[in-house]
């Protein structure tokens, strides 16, 4: 059951299941135009597999032809295609997404933070799991399952799995609330009231690290932590780009497609995993490296505030390198 880090896995993990598939191959995901991955749905198609493809209709950002560029290379690999449940779809001014990530063969279930495109497996920081637990295939299945047909998830699932709209809240709370040091990465801090005071009572006990890019609003989140001794660095958007989402501490560790905002945690399509065990211990690496190499929150917003409009300057090439010239802290500390 092992755990992988992007961007050095690549696409693996999700092609382990794609090329282990015998019957049946189903996959939910945010967006998907990696080539390898429809190279590989397409030879299971070919030989006899069943394969079921559910995407999101309106990804934030993109443009209509993106979309339907997307949806005619689905077609073409023979699987069968659906956009997802309406209930997960923006309309009528409110933002909803089917945001999870994950695919599952029947006998083996990836779930992880990557969409499955390019920048996921060549520039970001992810993490993907891929299992063949029984029980944890059988809830990813039930919960296509049931997208696929119109219908809720069984209740059963939000007990083994982290999944919105439902329980990921208080599953990511569990981990949150454990005793000792807790880690974090992800791309958004918030705002979600709940989630962000626990963050808040853990004080020095916790860690984040959170994109350089942050939004003004996330910028105020982050001093709210800091006020209560919390420690926030943040992270360049090269050379890799912060996307995870990710808790860690010393008994228990979340990884899914889950940010820490209403919209994901109480309206999306969310899947995520607890993990215990060496892939804590493989997760804290991988942390303590990031950590080590980027700046904590207050010398970059000085830097960003001395340098001007990071939004305009964000596109700049050597823009990053300045800022953290300008912060005064080396990448090597």
């Amino acid at each position: 059951m092992p755990l992988y880090i992007e961007p050095n896995a690549g696409p693996a993990p999700i092609l382990n299941v794609i090329d282990s598939a015998r019957h049946q191959l189903d996959i939910g995901v945010y967006y998907l135009d990696d080539r390898r991955i429809l190279a590989a749905v397409r030879d299971a198609a070919h030989r006899g597999v069943d394969v079921r493809i559910m995407v999101e209709p309106k990804p934030y950002g993109m443009k209509p032809w993106q979309v339907q560029k997307e949806v005619r290379a689905i077609e073409a690999t023979g699987a069968y295609f659906r956009y997802v449940p309406t209930r997960f779809v923006s309309g009528d001014g409110a933002y909803r997404f089917y945001h999870a990530k994950y695919c599952v063969n029947g006998h083996e279930a990836e779930i992880g933070t990557a969409n499955m495109d390019w920048s996921a497996f060549h520039r970001n920081r992810e993490y993907l799991y891929d299992t063949t637990n029984p029980t944890i295939v059988r809830a990813v299945q039930a919960v296509f399952d049931a997208d696929w047909n119109r219908q809720h998830a069984p209740a059963w699932t939000h007990r083994v799995l982290v999944l919105s709209p439902g329980t990921s809240a208080s599953k990511l709370l569990q981990v949150i609330d454990q005793p000792g040091t807790v880690d974090v990465e992800s791309e958004e801090l918030g705002p979600y009231k709940t989630i962000l005071d626990a963050l808040a009572t853990k004080g020095k006990d916790l860690r984040m690290i959170l994109p350089a890019t942050i939004s003004t609003e996330d910028r105020r989140d982050v001093a709210f932590l800091e006020q209560h001794g919390c420690q926030v660095r943040l992270m360049p958007k090269k050379p890799i780009y912060m996307h995870a989402k990710m808790i860690v501490g010393n008994h228990l560790a979340f990884i899914g497609s889950e940010n820490f905002t209403q919209t994901s945690l109480e309206d999306n399509r969310e899947m995520g995993v607890l993990l215990k065990g060496w892939d804590t211990l493989k997760l804290e690496k991988q942390f303590h490296s990031d950590w080590s190499q980027n700046p904590d929150s207050n010398a970059v917003f000085a830097a960003i505030r001395k340098v001007g409009d990071d939004k305009k300057l964000g596109d700049i090439g050597d823009f990053w390198g300045a800022l953290f010239r300008l912060a005064g802290k080396s990448l090597r500390k």
